[in-house]
Protein backbone atom coordinates (compact mmCIF):
# COMPACT_ATOMS: atom_id res chain seq x y z
CA UNK A 1 0.00 0.00 0.00
CA UNK A 2 1.71 3.86 -1.21
CA UNK A 3 0.78 5.01 2.40
CA UNK A 4 1.96 8.23 2.50
CA UNK A 5 1.12 9.03 -1.18
CA UNK A 6 -2.39 8.04 -0.31
CA UNK A 7 -3.06 10.43 2.55
CA UNK A 8 -1.40 13.46 0.51
CA UNK A 9 -5.03 12.61 -1.71
CA UNK A 10 -7.25 11.86 0.98
CA UNK A 11 -6.18 15.37 2.43
CA UNK A 12 -8.47 16.78 -0.80
CA UNK A 13 -10.99 14.07 -0.71
CA UNK A 14 -9.66 12.24 -3.79
CA UNK A 15 -8.96 8.60 -3.41
CA UNK A 16 -6.09 7.67 -6.16
CA UNK A 17 -7.05 4.92 -8.39
CA UNK A 18 -3.13 4.02 -9.88
CA UNK A 19 -0.10 4.32 -8.29
CA UNK A 20 0.72 7.34 -10.61
CA UNK A 21 -2.42 9.20 -9.91
CA UNK A 22 -1.68 8.11 -5.90
CA UNK A 23 1.78 10.10 -6.63
CA UNK A 24 0.71 13.08 -8.67
CA UNK A 25 0.86 15.66 -6.13
CA UNK A 26 3.53 14.56 -4.20
CA UNK A 27 6.24 14.61 -7.29
CA UNK A 28 4.82 17.91 -8.00
CA UNK A 29 6.41 19.43 -5.12
CA UNK A 30 9.46 16.36 -4.53
CA UNK A 31 8.79 13.64 -3.06
CA UNK A 32 11.04 13.98 0.55
CA UNK A 33 9.51 18.16 0.83
CA UNK A 34 5.84 16.75 -0.18
CA UNK A 35 6.49 14.28 2.70
CA UNK A 36 7.73 16.70 5.02
CA UNK A 37 4.42 18.83 4.65
CA UNK A 38 2.01 15.75 4.39
CA UNK A 39 3.48 14.86 8.22
CA UNK A 40 3.10 18.58 9.30
CA UNK A 41 -0.60 18.33 8.29
CA UNK A 42 -1.41 15.06 10.07
CA UNK A 43 0.87 14.54 12.48
CA UNK A 44 1.08 15.28 16.24
CA UNK A 45 3.93 17.84 18.17
CA UNK A 46 6.06 14.82 18.20
CA UNK A 47 6.18 13.33 14.80
CA UNK A 48 6.84 17.37 13.39
CA UNK A 49 9.63 17.41 15.34
CA UNK A 50 11.60 14.37 14.87
CA UNK A 51 10.85 14.86 11.35
CA UNK A 52 12.20 18.60 11.05
CA UNK A 53 15.55 17.21 13.43
CA UNK A 54 15.55 15.01 10.60
CA UNK A 55 15.94 17.31 7.94
CA UNK A 56 17.96 19.59 9.47
CA UNK A 57 20.55 18.10 11.20
CA UNK A 58 20.81 14.33 9.11
CA UNK A 59 22.07 13.70 5.52
CA UNK A 60 24.34 11.14 4.21
CA UNK A 61 27.98 11.65 3.10
CA UNK A 62 28.98 13.87 -0.22
CA UNK A 63 29.20 12.19 -2.98
CA UNK A 64 33.29 12.84 -4.09
CA UNK A 65 36.03 11.38 -6.89
CA UNK A 66 37.89 8.81 -6.13
CA UNK A 67 39.60 7.17 -8.85
CA UNK A 68 43.07 5.71 -7.69
CA UNK A 69 41.45 4.04 -4.18
CA UNK A 70 38.58 2.73 -6.84
CA UNK A 71 40.77 1.22 -8.72
CA UNK A 72 43.79 0.26 -6.21
CA UNK A 73 40.00 -2.06 -5.04
CA UNK A 74 39.63 -3.72 -8.33
CA UNK A 75 43.11 -4.63 -8.37
CA UNK A 76 43.47 -5.84 -4.91
CA UNK A 77 41.01 -8.60 -6.28
CA UNK A 78 42.08 -9.61 -9.40
CA UNK A 79 43.56 -13.13 -9.86
CA UNK A 80 47.11 -13.39 -10.95
CA UNK A 81 46.53 -16.48 -12.88
CA UNK A 82 43.53 -14.32 -15.11
CA UNK A 83 45.42 -13.69 -18.84
CA UNK A 84 45.11 -9.81 -20.27
CA UNK A 85 42.42 -11.09 -22.55
CA UNK A 86 40.56 -12.78 -19.53
CA UNK A 87 40.70 -9.80 -17.55
CA UNK A 88 39.62 -7.37 -20.60
CA UNK A 89 36.47 -9.28 -21.30
CA UNK A 90 35.75 -9.25 -17.51
CA UNK A 91 36.31 -5.59 -17.04
CA UNK A 92 34.73 -4.72 -20.44
CA UNK A 93 31.16 -6.31 -19.17
CA UNK A 94 31.23 -4.77 -15.63
CA UNK A 95 31.79 -1.39 -17.07
CA UNK A 96 29.27 -1.36 -20.07
CA UNK A 97 27.33 1.07 -18.10
CA UNK A 98 26.48 2.76 -14.49
CA UNK A 99 23.72 0.11 -13.48
CA UNK A 100 25.72 -2.82 -15.07
CA UNK A 101 28.76 -1.01 -12.95
CA UNK A 102 26.77 -1.44 -10.02
CA UNK A 103 25.89 -4.57 -10.10
CA UNK A 104 29.55 -5.54 -10.18
CA UNK A 105 30.82 -3.62 -7.33
CA UNK A 106 28.77 -5.21 -3.94
CA UNK A 107 32.45 -5.35 -2.63
CA UNK A 108 32.54 -1.43 -2.57
CA UNK A 109 29.11 -0.76 -1.95
CA UNK A 110 29.71 -3.11 1.24
CA UNK A 111 32.74 -0.97 2.14
CA UNK A 112 30.87 2.15 1.83
CA UNK A 113 28.03 0.89 3.98
CA UNK A 114 29.55 -0.60 7.15
CA UNK A 115 33.12 1.46 7.13
CA UNK A 116 32.94 4.22 4.54
CA UNK A 117 30.07 6.68 6.56
CA UNK A 118 27.52 6.10 4.15
CA UNK A 119 25.04 3.42 6.34
CA UNK A 120 24.06 4.92 9.61
CA UNK A 121 22.72 2.06 11.25
CA UNK A 122 21.82 3.86 15.05
CA UNK A 123 17.62 4.44 14.90
CA UNK A 124 18.60 7.27 17.71
CA UNK A 125 19.97 9.58 15.13
CA UNK A 126 16.40 9.49 13.26
CA UNK A 127 14.76 9.89 16.20
CA UNK A 128 13.27 6.63 16.14
CA UNK A 129 12.51 4.35 18.95
CA UNK A 130 15.35 2.16 20.34
CA UNK A 131 13.43 0.01 22.65
CA UNK A 132 11.15 -3.19 21.97
CA UNK A 133 7.55 -2.91 22.94
CA UNK A 134 8.29 -4.71 26.63
CA UNK A 135 11.13 -2.00 27.25
CA UNK A 136 14.24 -4.03 26.34
CA UNK A 137 17.02 -2.02 24.00
CA UNK A 138 17.29 -2.93 20.28
CA UNK A 139 20.40 -4.05 20.00
CA UNK A 140 23.41 -3.90 17.35
CA UNK A 141 22.83 -7.02 16.33
CA UNK A 142 18.42 -7.12 17.03
CA UNK A 143 18.16 -5.68 13.38
CA UNK A 144 20.22 -8.76 11.75
CA UNK A 145 18.49 -11.29 9.60
CA UNK A 146 19.71 -13.20 6.15
CA UNK A 147 20.44 -10.78 3.94
CA UNK A 148 20.99 -11.34 0.00
CA UNK A 149 23.96 -9.15 0.50
CA UNK A 150 23.81 -8.00 -3.04
CA UNK A 151 19.79 -7.10 -3.51
CA UNK A 152 19.67 -5.06 -7.01
CA UNK A 153 17.09 -5.18 -9.48
CA UNK A 154 18.25 -7.62 -11.90
CA UNK A 155 18.81 -10.49 -9.23
CA UNK A 156 15.32 -10.32 -8.99
CA UNK A 157 13.50 -12.22 -11.82
CA UNK A 158 11.36 -15.63 -12.19
CA UNK A 159 12.27 -19.52 -10.82
CA UNK A 160 9.73 -22.55 -10.32
CA UNK A 161 9.74 -23.81 -6.75
CA UNK A 162 9.52 -27.08 -4.98
CA UNK A 163 5.58 -26.01 -5.19
CA UNK A 164 5.78 -26.76 -8.71
CA UNK A 165 4.97 -22.77 -8.87
CA UNK A 166 6.86 -19.95 -11.59
CA UNK A 167 7.33 -17.46 -8.29
CA UNK A 168 9.19 -14.11 -8.82
CA UNK A 169 11.44 -13.68 -6.35
CA UNK A 170 15.42 -13.11 -5.20
CA UNK A 171 17.88 -15.92 -7.62
CA UNK A 172 21.19 -14.86 -6.57
CA UNK A 173 22.58 -15.42 -3.20
CA UNK A 174 26.29 -15.68 -3.51
CA UNK A 175 27.04 -12.87 -1.10
CA UNK A 176 24.25 -13.62 1.38
CA UNK A 177 25.31 -13.09 4.98
CA UNK A 178 23.89 -12.48 8.44
CA UNK A 179 23.77 -8.78 8.54
CA UNK A 180 21.83 -5.64 9.46
CA UNK A 181 18.41 -5.64 6.90
CA UNK A 182 19.80 -2.27 5.91
CA UNK A 183 22.13 -3.49 3.86
CA UNK A 184 19.42 -4.95 1.60
CA UNK A 185 17.57 -2.53 1.71
CA UNK A 186 20.10 0.09 0.81
CA UNK A 187 21.46 -1.77 -2.06
CA UNK A 188 17.78 -2.19 -3.47
CA UNK A 189 16.99 1.40 -3.20
CA UNK A 190 19.94 2.82 -4.92
CA UNK A 191 19.30 0.65 -8.16
CA UNK A 192 15.48 1.16 -7.78
CA UNK A 193 16.69 5.03 -8.17
CA UNK A 194 18.87 4.28 -10.55
CA UNK A 195 17.06 2.22 -12.96
CA UNK A 196 14.10 5.05 -12.56
CA UNK A 197 16.44 8.00 -13.59
CA UNK A 198 18.15 5.61 -16.50
CA UNK A 199 14.38 4.88 -17.47
CA UNK A 200 13.42 8.77 -18.02
CA UNK A 201 11.32 9.05 -15.13
CA UNK A 202 13.50 12.08 -13.34
CA UNK A 203 14.66 12.40 -9.68
CA UNK A 204 10.92 13.16 -8.34
CA UNK A 205 9.48 9.79 -9.41
CA UNK A 206 12.83 8.16 -8.90
CA UNK A 207 12.68 9.33 -5.08
CA UNK A 208 8.89 8.81 -5.06
CA UNK A 209 9.49 4.99 -5.88
CA UNK A 210 12.26 4.69 -3.48
CA UNK A 211 10.02 6.24 -0.88
CA UNK A 212 6.95 3.33 -2.19
CA UNK A 213 9.42 0.77 -2.08
CA UNK A 214 10.18 1.78 1.74
CA UNK A 215 6.59 2.51 2.91
CA UNK A 216 5.58 -0.71 1.44
CA UNK A 217 8.75 -2.78 3.03
CA UNK A 218 7.87 -1.80 6.47
CA UNK A 219 4.32 -2.62 5.54
CA UNK A 220 4.53 -6.25 4.31
CA UNK A 221 7.02 -6.82 7.31
CA UNK A 222 4.95 -6.00 10.32
CA UNK A 223 1.95 -7.44 8.48
CA UNK A 224 3.72 -10.64 9.49
CA UNK A 225 3.37 -9.85 13.36
CA UNK A 226 1.29 -12.75 14.74
CA UNK A 227 1.27 -15.23 12.01
CA UNK A 228 3.25 -17.29 9.90
CA UNK A 229 2.36 -16.87 6.71
CA UNK A 230 6.12 -15.43 5.30
CA UNK A 231 7.22 -18.95 5.38
CA UNK A 232 5.04 -20.16 2.43
CA UNK A 233 4.04 -16.64 1.10
CA UNK A 234 5.16 -16.31 -2.79
CA UNK A 235 4.31 -13.63 -5.56
CA UNK A 236 2.59 -16.02 -8.59
CA UNK A 237 1.27 -14.94 -11.81
CA UNK A 238 -1.97 -14.87 -9.31
CA UNK A 239 -0.85 -12.31 -7.15
CA UNK A 240 1.20 -10.55 -8.73
CA UNK A 241 0.42 -6.59 -10.12
CA UNK A 242 -0.60 -6.69 -13.81
CA UNK A 243 2.54 -6.22 -15.94
CA UNK A 244 4.66 -8.44 -13.12
CA UNK A 245 1.65 -11.45 -13.35
CA UNK A 246 2.22 -10.91 -17.36
CA UNK A 247 5.92 -11.87 -17.18
CA UNK A 248 5.03 -14.81 -15.07
CA UNK A 249 2.59 -16.07 -17.49
CA UNK A 250 4.66 -15.37 -20.25
CA UNK A 251 7.62 -17.47 -18.50
CA UNK A 252 5.21 -20.58 -17.26
CA UNK A 253 3.56 -20.79 -21.58
CA UNK A 254 7.31 -21.09 -22.63
CA UNK A 255 9.75 -22.98 -20.29
CA UNK A 256 9.77 -26.49 -19.88
CA UNK A 257 12.12 -29.05 -18.44
CA UNK A 258 11.95 -30.56 -22.11
CA UNK A 259 13.06 -27.23 -23.75
CA UNK A 260 16.12 -26.84 -21.49
CA UNK A 261 17.54 -30.25 -21.75
CA UNK A 262 17.02 -30.07 -25.59
CA UNK A 263 19.24 -26.88 -25.44
CA UNK A 264 22.05 -28.27 -22.99
CA UNK A 265 21.71 -32.07 -23.69
CA UNK A 266 22.06 -34.39 -26.66
CA UNK A 267 21.72 -38.31 -26.92
CA UNK A 268 24.91 -39.72 -28.29
CA UNK A 269 26.28 -43.48 -28.85
CA UNK A 270 29.16 -44.28 -26.35
CA UNK A 271 32.30 -44.81 -28.27
CA UNK A 272 35.04 -45.87 -25.94
CA UNK A 273 35.54 -47.56 -22.48
CA UNK A 274 36.69 -44.16 -20.90
CA UNK A 275 33.33 -42.28 -21.59
CA UNK A 276 34.08 -40.55 -24.15
CA UNK A 277 31.67 -39.55 -27.31
CA UNK A 278 31.33 -38.16 -30.59
CA UNK A 279 28.32 -39.71 -32.50
CA UNK A 280 25.21 -37.39 -31.45
CA UNK A 281 22.13 -39.59 -32.60
CA UNK A 282 19.58 -37.99 -34.69
CA UNK A 283 16.72 -37.48 -31.68
CA UNK A 284 18.08 -36.15 -29.18
CA UNK A 285 14.98 -37.59 -27.05
CA UNK A 286 15.91 -41.25 -28.71
CA UNK A 287 15.86 -43.82 -26.29
CA UNK A 288 18.81 -45.88 -26.62
CA UNK A 289 22.43 -44.25 -25.94
CA UNK A 290 23.25 -41.96 -23.14
CA UNK A 291 22.65 -37.95 -23.00
CA UNK A 292 25.52 -35.81 -22.33
CA UNK A 293 26.23 -31.72 -22.48
CA UNK A 294 26.16 -30.12 -25.77
CA UNK A 295 29.48 -28.16 -25.76
CA UNK A 296 29.86 -24.89 -27.89
CA UNK A 297 29.30 -21.29 -27.85
CA UNK A 298 25.55 -21.27 -27.56
CA UNK A 299 25.58 -23.12 -24.55
CA UNK A 300 28.64 -21.41 -23.53
CA UNK A 301 30.35 -24.57 -22.40
CA UNK A 302 33.30 -26.38 -22.82
CA UNK A 303 34.87 -29.30 -22.16
CA UNK A 304 37.19 -30.30 -19.06
CA UNK A 305 39.93 -32.83 -18.34
CA UNK A 306 39.23 -35.96 -17.47
CA UNK A 307 41.10 -35.53 -14.13
CA UNK A 308 38.30 -32.48 -13.22
CA UNK A 309 35.95 -35.14 -14.39
CA UNK A 310 36.70 -37.93 -12.23
CA UNK A 311 36.82 -35.28 -9.57
CA UNK A 312 33.29 -34.33 -9.89
CA UNK A 313 32.42 -37.68 -10.54
CA UNK A 314 33.80 -38.54 -6.99
CA UNK A 315 32.87 -35.67 -4.77
CA UNK A 316 28.94 -36.45 -6.14
CA UNK A 317 28.35 -39.19 -3.90
CA UNK A 318 26.13 -39.98 -1.31
CA UNK A 319 28.27 -39.02 1.84
CA UNK A 320 29.72 -36.01 -0.37
CA UNK A 321 27.29 -34.20 -2.25
CA UNK A 322 24.78 -36.53 -1.17
CA UNK A 323 25.32 -35.96 2.63
CA UNK A 324 24.70 -31.87 2.18
CA UNK A 325 21.20 -32.38 0.94
CA UNK A 326 18.45 -31.51 3.15
CA UNK A 327 17.13 -34.83 4.71
CA UNK A 328 14.00 -33.49 6.02
CA UNK A 329 11.14 -31.99 5.12
CA UNK A 330 8.65 -31.27 2.10
CA UNK A 331 9.76 -33.14 -1.13
CA UNK A 332 13.16 -33.74 0.00
CA UNK A 333 15.60 -35.76 -2.55
CA UNK A 334 15.69 -39.02 -1.40
CA UNK A 335 19.20 -40.70 -2.48
CA UNK A 336 19.28 -43.18 -5.29
CA UNK A 337 22.59 -43.85 -6.97
CA UNK A 338 20.68 -44.59 -10.39
CA UNK A 339 19.11 -41.31 -10.30
CA UNK A 340 21.92 -39.34 -9.24
CA UNK A 341 24.82 -40.63 -11.57
CA UNK A 342 26.59 -38.03 -13.10
CA UNK A 343 26.92 -38.57 -16.64
CA UNK A 344 28.63 -35.78 -17.92
CA UNK A 345 30.54 -32.49 -16.93
CA UNK A 346 31.37 -29.37 -18.72
CA UNK A 347 32.95 -25.76 -17.47
CA UNK A 348 30.55 -23.02 -17.69
CA UNK A 349 31.95 -19.83 -19.59
CA UNK A 350 31.44 -16.28 -19.92
CA UNK A 351 28.64 -15.91 -17.28
CA UNK A 352 27.61 -13.36 -14.56
CA UNK A 353 28.84 -9.88 -13.74
CA UNK A 354 29.83 -9.80 -10.49
CA UNK A 355 31.09 -13.42 -10.62
CA UNK A 356 32.70 -12.86 -14.42
CA UNK A 357 35.24 -15.74 -14.62
CA UNK A 358 34.26 -17.69 -11.15
CA UNK A 359 34.93 -21.21 -11.73
CA UNK A 360 31.82 -22.95 -12.52
CA UNK A 361 30.64 -26.34 -13.90
CA UNK A 362 27.20 -27.82 -15.34
CA UNK A 363 27.10 -31.73 -14.12
CA UNK A 364 24.16 -33.57 -16.20
CA UNK A 365 23.25 -36.54 -13.53
CA UNK A 366 20.96 -39.39 -14.79
CA UNK A 367 17.72 -38.28 -13.22
CA UNK A 368 14.40 -40.14 -14.44
CA UNK A 369 14.10 -40.69 -18.06
CA UNK A 370 10.75 -41.92 -17.50
CA UNK A 371 9.79 -37.77 -16.29
CA UNK A 372 11.65 -36.40 -18.94
CA UNK A 373 15.28 -37.67 -18.06
CA UNK A 374 18.40 -35.53 -16.57
CA UNK A 375 18.63 -33.49 -13.95
CA UNK A 376 21.39 -30.57 -14.48
CA UNK A 377 23.03 -28.92 -11.70
CA UNK A 378 24.88 -25.44 -11.49
CA UNK A 379 28.13 -25.85 -9.42
CA UNK A 380 29.85 -22.36 -8.64
CA UNK A 381 32.80 -21.73 -6.58
CA UNK A 382 32.06 -19.20 -4.10
CA UNK A 383 34.88 -16.84 -2.94
CA UNK A 384 35.20 -14.93 -0.11
CA UNK A 385 31.74 -12.58 -0.08
CA UNK A 386 31.66 -8.91 0.04
CA UNK A 387 30.82 -8.41 3.94
CA UNK A 388 33.70 -10.33 4.79
CA UNK A 389 36.87 -7.51 4.58
CA UNK A 390 34.19 -5.63 6.58
CA UNK A 391 33.34 -8.16 9.25
CA UNK A 392 34.71 -7.36 13.36
CA UNK A 393 37.29 -9.68 14.72
CA UNK A 394 34.76 -11.23 17.06
CA UNK A 395 31.89 -11.27 14.42
CA UNK A 396 34.39 -13.32 11.87
CA UNK A 397 34.94 -16.04 15.04
CA UNK A 398 31.16 -15.88 15.04
CA UNK A 399 30.76 -16.21 10.94
CA UNK A 400 33.45 -19.05 11.12
CA UNK A 401 31.43 -20.99 13.85
CA UNK A 402 28.55 -21.08 12.18
CA UNK A 403 30.09 -21.85 8.61
CA UNK A 404 32.40 -24.68 7.32
CA UNK A 405 33.18 -22.27 4.29
CA UNK A 406 31.70 -19.64 1.73
CA UNK A 407 29.82 -22.40 -0.61
CA UNK A 408 27.92 -23.46 2.96
CA UNK A 409 26.99 -19.84 3.49
CA UNK A 410 25.44 -19.63 0.80
CA UNK A 411 23.65 -22.44 0.62
CA UNK A 412 22.00 -21.90 3.95
CA UNK A 413 21.42 -18.27 3.09
CA UNK A 414 19.09 -19.55 -0.41
CA UNK A 415 17.20 -22.06 1.99
CA UNK A 416 16.55 -19.42 4.80
CA UNK A 417 15.50 -16.69 2.15
CA UNK A 418 13.70 -18.85 0.26
CA UNK A 419 10.51 -21.02 0.41
CA UNK A 420 9.93 -24.29 -0.93
CA UNK A 421 13.58 -24.16 -1.60
CA UNK A 422 15.31 -25.90 -4.72
CA UNK A 423 15.93 -29.22 -3.41
CA UNK A 424 19.21 -30.29 -5.09
CA UNK A 425 21.00 -27.17 -3.07
CA UNK A 426 23.88 -28.20 -1.34
CA UNK A 427 27.72 -28.41 -1.61
CA UNK A 428 31.08 -30.16 -2.41
CA UNK A 429 34.54 -29.43 -2.22
CA UNK A 430 36.70 -29.99 -5.60
CA UNK A 431 40.26 -30.08 -4.37
CA UNK A 432 39.65 -28.79 -1.36
CA UNK A 433 37.77 -25.44 -2.82
CA UNK A 434 34.14 -25.15 -1.73
CA UNK A 435 31.78 -25.03 -4.46
CA UNK A 436 27.89 -24.45 -4.29
CA UNK A 437 25.38 -26.37 -5.78
CA UNK A 438 21.94 -25.80 -7.25
CA UNK A 439 19.53 -27.28 -9.79
CA UNK A 440 19.33 -25.10 -13.22
CA UNK A 441 15.97 -24.10 -13.35
CA UNK A 442 14.39 -23.96 -16.60
CA UNK A 443 12.30 -21.22 -15.60
CA UNK A 444 14.47 -18.94 -14.38
CA UNK A 445 14.39 -15.37 -16.19
CA UNK A 446 14.87 -11.99 -15.99
CA UNK A 447 11.96 -9.16 -16.15
CA UNK A 448 13.48 -6.49 -18.99
CA UNK A 449 12.97 -3.54 -16.47
CA UNK A 450 12.38 -1.52 -20.01
CA UNK A 451 9.27 -3.48 -20.32
CA UNK A 452 7.94 -1.39 -17.81
CA UNK A 453 6.38 1.46 -19.52
CA UNK A 454 5.31 3.71 -16.93
CA UNK A 455 5.74 5.35 -13.52
CA UNK A 456 2.62 3.41 -12.84
CA UNK A 457 4.02 0.49 -14.01
CA UNK A 458 7.31 0.80 -12.22
CA UNK A 459 5.76 1.88 -9.19
CA UNK A 460 4.12 -1.32 -9.18
CA UNK A 461 7.20 -3.54 -10.00
CA UNK A 462 9.09 -1.65 -6.68
CA UNK A 463 5.74 -2.68 -4.66
CA UNK A 464 6.69 -6.04 -5.69
CA UNK A 465 10.09 -6.02 -5.15
CA UNK A 466 9.46 -4.32 -1.31
CA UNK A 467 6.99 -7.59 -0.16
CA UNK A 468 9.62 -10.17 -1.60
CA UNK A 469 12.65 -8.24 0.23
CA UNK A 470 10.74 -8.29 3.17
CA UNK A 471 9.04 -11.58 3.26
CA UNK A 472 12.52 -13.30 2.65
CA UNK A 473 14.41 -11.28 5.93
CA UNK A 474 11.09 -11.87 7.93
CA UNK A 475 11.69 -16.01 6.85
CA UNK A 476 15.33 -15.79 7.58
CA UNK A 477 15.08 -14.39 11.09
CA UNK A 478 17.39 -15.30 13.26
CA UNK A 479 16.13 -14.27 16.33
CA UNK A 480 13.23 -15.59 17.60
CA UNK A 481 10.24 -14.39 19.58
CA UNK A 482 9.89 -11.76 21.13
CA UNK A 483 12.62 -10.86 19.34
CA UNK A 484 12.30 -11.89 16.15
CA UNK A 485 13.44 -9.70 12.99
CA UNK A 486 9.47 -8.50 12.50
CA UNK A 487 8.64 -7.56 15.70
CA UNK A 488 11.85 -5.42 16.28
CA UNK A 489 11.08 -3.39 12.95
CA UNK A 490 7.73 -3.23 14.19
CA UNK A 491 8.59 -1.68 17.79
CA UNK A 492 10.79 0.50 15.59
CA UNK A 493 9.00 1.78 12.42
CA UNK A 494 5.79 0.45 13.13
CA UNK A 495 4.60 4.49 14.04
CA UNK A 496 3.76 6.33 11.30
CA UNK A 497 6.06 9.04 11.72
CA UNK A 498 9.01 6.19 12.34
CA UNK A 499 7.97 4.77 8.77
CA UNK A 500 7.94 7.95 7.27
CA UNK A 501 10.81 9.36 8.69
CA UNK A 502 12.56 6.20 8.17
CA UNK A 503 11.71 6.05 4.04
CA UNK A 504 13.07 9.93 3.74
CA UNK A 505 16.20 9.29 4.77
CA UNK A 506 16.69 6.00 2.51
CA UNK A 507 15.42 7.73 -0.55
CA UNK A 508 18.12 10.72 1.01
CA UNK A 509 20.99 7.78 1.01
CA UNK A 510 19.77 6.26 -2.55
CA UNK A 511 20.15 9.54 -4.32
CA UNK A 512 23.35 10.67 -2.97
CA UNK A 513 24.73 7.78 -3.58
CA UNK A 514 23.69 7.14 -6.63
CA UNK A 515 25.81 10.53 -7.23
CA UNK A 516 28.66 8.28 -5.73
CA UNK A 517 28.01 5.45 -8.55
CA UNK A 518 28.45 7.74 -11.27
CA UNK A 519 31.45 9.16 -10.16
CA UNK A 520 32.96 5.99 -9.55
CA UNK A 521 31.97 4.31 -13.12
CA UNK A 522 33.36 6.92 -14.77
CA UNK A 523 36.91 6.41 -12.82
CA UNK A 524 36.36 2.82 -13.74
CA UNK A 525 35.77 3.38 -17.33
CA UNK A 526 38.47 5.37 -17.81
CA UNK A 527 41.11 2.73 -16.17
CA UNK A 528 39.40 0.19 -18.31
CA UNK A 529 39.11 2.22 -21.97
CA UNK A 530 43.13 3.79 -20.59
CA UNK A 531 44.52 -0.10 -19.40
CA UNK A 532 42.60 -2.48 -21.90
CA UNK A 533 40.69 -1.00 -25.00
CA UNK A 534 43.37 1.34 -26.17
CA UNK A 535 45.86 -0.56 -25.01
CA UNK A 536 45.06 -3.97 -26.71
Amino acid sequence: MLRAPLLVNQLDGRRPRTPGATLMMFLAAGAATSLLMLMRARSTNSMLLVSEQLMKDWSPPQSQARCASLVSQFIAREDPSDSFEHRKAQYTAQSKDANTFYRATAHIFWKDFVEGGWGDYDLSDLGLATTLTDGSPIQRTSTFTWVTGDQHLSNFGAWKNRNDEVVFGMNDFDEAAIYDFRIDVWRVAISIYNHALTSGLGSAKAEAAVLTFADSYVGAVIGYVGNERAITHEVTSKTAPNVLAAFLRKVEAKASSKKMLDKFTEVVDVLDEDGSTAVALVARDATSGDRRLVKNGKTRLEAVSPQIHNQIVQAFGSRGYGATLQKVGWHVNVWSDEYFKVLDVAQRVGSGVGSFGVGRYYVLLAGDEANGGGVILDVKYEPEPAVAPVLSADDKAWYENLFQHDAMRVVEGQRALSAFVDPFTGWVELNGVPHAVRERSAWKAEMKLASLRSYAEFAEFVTAVATVTATSHVRGSVGKSPGSFKEVIAAALGPAYARMTWGVAVAKVAAQYREQVLLDFECFADFVKTNYTEAA
